[in-house]
């Protein structure tokens, strides 16, 4: 009777080698066949709490850019359009080239209007373009 319990244990032992194989394959699969993707963004920067208290003593002039909610543009109290934003801004920059610009913009506007905004301000070599909600007066 010894005999026959022990060829059930020999022979009920399972080779655990190929399952291992496989899931290794699957696994080399899964990674190679992922594609990683960076999704595209605006920089914007945000304010610290860290500022000086002191403002400096000739502050360059400040570009306002405002988009209202009809998302028409608006530089130096007239209405431009939105492929004119670089031009107008290159030649306020002509004045002063440490000039940052602020890009007002109204809650209905749209915002293919305001990336516009921010991308021609970044061509027109402006190194700190702002971002800020223009809340009109009620």
């Amino acid at each position: 009777m010894r005999n026959k319990r022990n060829r059930e244990d020999d022979e009920t032992s399972i080779d655990m080698t190929p399952m291992l194989d496989i899931v290794f394959i699957m696994l080399i699969f899964f990674i190679v066949t992922t594609s990683f993707v960076k999704e595209a963004a605006v920089d914007i920067a945000r304010p610290t709490t860290n500022q000086d208290t002191t403002p400096p003593e000739n502050p360059p002039p400040l570009i306002v850019v405002s988009i209202d909610d009809a998302s028409n543009v608006i530089m130096n109290e007239r209405t431009i359009d939105k492929e004119a934003i670089r031009a107008n801004i290159e030649t306020q920059l002509a004045v002063d080239p440490r000039s940052p610009v602020l890009v007002r913009v109204h809650e209905d506007a749209y915002n293919e209007v305001l990336i516009a905004a921010v991308d021609q301000a970044k061509e027109a070599g402006v190194t700190k373009v702002n971002v800020a909600k223009w809340i009109v007066a009620k």
